[in-house]
């Protein structure tokens, strides 16, 4: 374990810190530290292969190598070798580990990366936030916080405005606190919107929640 150990940022974009100050890392080799924070441990031919997917095997392994060895260099204790693995040592803090562990929202992951495990990892994290969102607004229509809960779902609708299931808890805490109108309203909006954007209707379960409220 390193003395004074690094953190990392992926959020928002690519950081490394040590000592409170910044580590100067080429874009060349941010792509390693980054995979291996993400992916975790991982066969050195298997983290050679993402990396370097357009050479030949032969090839991507030497990149590998020579990637490897300018990171010792630069950032002395960052990298853990545990045989044929790479791995970030276990002393570095991740910023995406530290926000899923906490359940706190988060930015986007390395924006203006296209990797395709990149695009993977932020569609992961994407869902996750909008899960967290939509727990917040159920939570919060148990507690009849129905503010709050018109709130969290919102947010849930604004990073996905086709995702029925937080469209569902909009109109589940409007008619919760007697807003029968702005939830009618709610409702033609997403069947518009799912109508322009998807060529579709919304599912039978949305009208449902009608069946009991006031006329």
């Amino acid at each position: 374990m390193v003395d004074y150990p690094y953190e990392l940022h992926l959020l928002g974009g690519f950081a490394l810190l040590r000592s409170g100050g910044a580590v100067p890392v080429p874009i060349s080799l941010q792509r390693i530290v980054a995979f291996l924070a993400l992916r975790g441990p991982t066969p050195r031919r298997a983290t050679a292969g993402v990396l370097w997917p357009s050479t030949c095997d032969e090839k991507a392994m030497a990149s590998l190598r020579t990637a490897v060895w300018r990171l010792r260099r630069m950032a002395d204790g960052l990298l853990n070798q545990p045989g044929d693995l790479l791995a970030l040592d276990p002393s570095v803090t991740i910023d995406v580990a530290v926000v899923e562990r906490t359940a706190r929202p988060c930015t986007e992951l390395l924006p203006g990366w296209y990797d395709d495990w990149v695009i993977m990892d932020r569609e992961r994290l994407r869902h996750w936030h909008i899960r967290l969102l939509e727990a917040a607004a159920a939570a919060a229509i148990e507690k009849a916080d129905l503010n709050a809960a018109v709130d969290w779902a919102l947010a849930a609708v604004a990073s996905d405005p086709l995702r029925e299931s937080a469209h569902r808890l909009v109109i589940t805490a409007l008619l919760a606190d007697g807003n029968v109108g702005a939830a009618r309203r709610h409702l033609t909006l997403v069947r518009n919107v799912f109508r322009e954007q998807l060529g579709i209707a919304p599912s039978a379960q949305l009208s449902a929640l009608f069946e009991n409220a006031p006329v």
